[in-house]
């Protein structure tokens, strides 16, 4: 058996989707690869057969990762295969190309072409809704004719290059860089005429959209030109008659999912008044603008299972003409339950593992997801029996050491918690062994006994690796979730508790050499503890929060959900700022600290890392910074594959170098 090492990732293959034909004899999915050697991803589809039980590739391009069914034999999807159109793009015109492909052979065929930057579709009826990019800072070149005009467009837009100008809230966004005066948008293609108009108003940011039979569109959405806020609306576009209604004002609510069931527009949202940003949604009605609660529902409704080895482009929430079936997070594990038109809940899959993405055809479910400590496979549910579909991964696991994970509870205060190791590769129990204490993000997040690439790294290279999720973390409804105003307290205390917990179970681990790591609010939460222990030998930072002061005015979701978070702002309660801020206890820090960040993640701006950073080297502390060019807040997850490598070999040689 292989150990596995940091460059193991890039053996994985990460099935995104499995989407049946309307007929459900076959399913199409999109599988990303990682290429090192071109430091990509790679995306091509696949073909399952439902009898046969065969998968084989149906594309080659490599870029191959958005598609729909046009009919149970025709596929259609997006590249950028027509070097027409690529000149176009290098001309600074925005087009989209989307090609059909039939399943049983032959080459894909160039459909049609539209002018805008398309990431999304769905069909209704014989036309497309489009989910497209639209930059209302740049000319519409793809819209004017060949001539002086359209040069000297481009001329003065290529000019503007070296600037950005900011009038708007917020200005960047993670993961999507320059935000300012950029919208999300839907259209409507029309394949009879070749028409593609945008339906949805001026500077309003479509958030989601479903659409409902052949005419019908439902979509959340937020209107803004100076602030956006965190409130959205709810609206309902008749596709035959352009028709365009509000369901429910952009007011009081977020909205995270919406459909018909039983005649009747049904939706999760939460008026965020009791938890703040982050509580739950319930489930709700609406007609005739009246809200009204279906569900007094206090669970997740999403996956917040942890790991660093999955791509998720399906829904996580699917309807049909009964029942909404969604993904909500238990403690350590998504199950998969179901909503009727009465508000009846319903936990129809319940079993260890991660659920990452649904699809329905006739009465099965079919889902992406990780099981017994897998990567991520295509799975089948009829109601009674859970099947396995495909075998990306099977090869390269059978070849791999896994590292189990060990369950145990633990109290404190009263609280029971869920405790995580696992143990070095060939554990000898007449041995001691370093020990990282791994911090989770969010903090609505959660560990679980499922694979995550980084632990099994760090146990393969003979580190007892443990986690748990303290008070804060997802799976445990709103109230256990619920820390605001509370940073840097009882969620230290939950950690230093476990840590406590592991020394005492497992004597194998030496307490003179223990690491801290984590990412985001695990970053937070490694700056924290190192100005307030030196129980731990070295610390790893990565994409943190050290002053919350400066973070609520630099990053993208600081000047609402940060300051809601920490129940302060820099200009009534700058003293609560400071006090869960760890920059404040910097200079009682001893511990040597290593700091990983992205230059462009705008969720976690490198300020942060950077004032932590100064901080430990002005009073003699070792410390050192790896900050990656072009990447973001999600370095660790989807970074380039050379940047990961390096990520993950600076970790290794910075605790290498202080634990063993």
């Amino acid at each position: 058996m292989k150990q596995i090492d940091i460059r193991d990732f890039t053996n994985y293959h990460y099935p995104t989707i499995f989407t049946p034909a309307p007929d459900g004899k076959h399913a199409v999915m999109a599988v990303v690869d990682a290429n090192e050697k071109d430091n990509c991803y790679e995306s091509c589809l696949w073909l399952y057969d439902m009898e046969t039980k065969k998968t084989s590739r149906l594309t080659s391009g490599k870029k191959e990762r958005t598609f729909i069914w046009m009919d149970s034999e025709t596929v259609l999807f997006i590249a950028d295969r027509e070097k027409a159109y690529q000149e176009k793009a290098k001309n600074e015109e925005d087009w989209t190309c989307f090609y059909t492909l039939n399943i049983h052979g032959g080459e894909a065929q160039l459909a049609f072409a539209v002018p805008y930057k398309a990431v999304k579709m769905k069909k209704a009826g014989k036309k497309l809704v489009l989910t497209v990019k639209y930059d209302y800072n740049k000319p519409d070149l793809s819209h004017m004719e060949e001539g002086e005009e359209k040069e000297a467009a481009l001329k003065a837009w290529k000019e503007e290059k070296d600037y950005e100008v900011f009038d708007e809230l917020p200005f960047w966004a993670n993961g999507q860089g320059i935000v300012n005066k950029k919208r999300t948008r839907l259209a409507v293609y029309d394949p009879e005429n070749g028409s593609c108009e945008i339906v949805t108003p001026d500077y309003e940011n479509v958030e989601n959209s479903w659409v409902e039979g052949d005419d019908t569109i439902l979509y959340v959405s937020s209107l803004y030109t100076d602030k956006k806020d965190v409130y959205q609306g709810l609206k309902q576009y008749t596709i035959s008659t352009g028709e365009l209604k509000t369901l429910v004002e952009q007011k009081d609510m977020s909205i995270d999912y919406a459909c018909i069931l039983k005649g009747k527009v049904t939706f999760f949202g939460s008026y965020m008044k009791e938890y703040g940003f982050n509580e739950n949604d319930k489930l709700y009605t609406v007609e005739d603008g009246k809200v009204e609660l279906l569900s007094d529902y206090d669970d997740s409704i999403r996956n917040t299972i942890c790991c660093d080895c999955k791509f998720a482009d399906g829904a996580s929430a699917i309807h049909d003409e009964d029942k909404i079936y969604f993904i909500a997070t238990l403690r350590k594990q998504s199950v998969i339950r179901t909503f009727d038109a009465e508000g009846n809940m319903e936990t129809i899959l319940d079993r260890q593992g991660s659920v990452h993405t649904l699809a329905k055809s006739g009465n099965t479910v079919y889902f992406t997801g990780m099981r017994d400590m897998g990567l991520t496979e295509c799975y089948a549910f009829d109601g009674n029996r859970e099947t396995k579909l495909t075998s990306f991964n099977d090869a390269v696991m059978a070849e791999r050491s896994v590292c189990p994970v060990e369950e145990f509870t633990f109290t404190y205060k009263d609280l029971e918690l869920d405790g995580y190791v696992i143990k070095p590769a060939n554990f000898d129990p007449d041995k001691t062994y370093p020990g990282i204490l791994t911090i989770h993000g969010g903090p609505r997040a959660t560990f679980g006994p499922t694979f995550f690439h980084e632990s099994e790294v760090f146990a393969n290279a003979g580190y007892f690796v443990f986690f748990t999720n303290p008070l804060g973390s997802d799976g445990r409804g709103n109230e256990f979730a619920d820390i605001t105003g509370k940073h840097g307290g009882i969620d230290f205390e939950c950690c230093m508790a476990l840590t406590d917990e592991v020394l005492k179970r497992y004597p194998q681990v030496d307490e003179k050499h223990l690491g801290v790591m984590g990412g985001s609010y695990g970053g937070f939460m490694t700056n924290w503890v190192i100005g307030n222990t030196t129980r731990f030998a070295a610390a790893c930072s990565q994409r943190s929060i050290s002053n919350w002061v400066s973070k609520c005015m630099t990053t993208d979701i600081g000047y609402y959900f940060n300051m809601d978070q920490i129940k302060a702002d820099p200009w009534n309660s700058p003293e609560k700022m400071w006090q869960h801020s760890p920059l404040k206890y910097v200079n009682m820090a001893k511990t040597p600290t290593l700091f990983i960040q992205s230059d462009e993640d705008y969720r976690c701006w490198m300020g942060d890392a950077i004032q932590m950073f100064s901080a430990l080297k002005y009073f003699g502390v070792e410390a050192r910074m790896c900050l990656f060019h072009g990447e973001n807040h999600e370095l660790s997850r989807s970074g380039k594959p050379k940047h990961r490598i390096r990520r993950m070999t600076e970790m290794m040689e910075w605790f290498e170098k202080y634990l063993k």
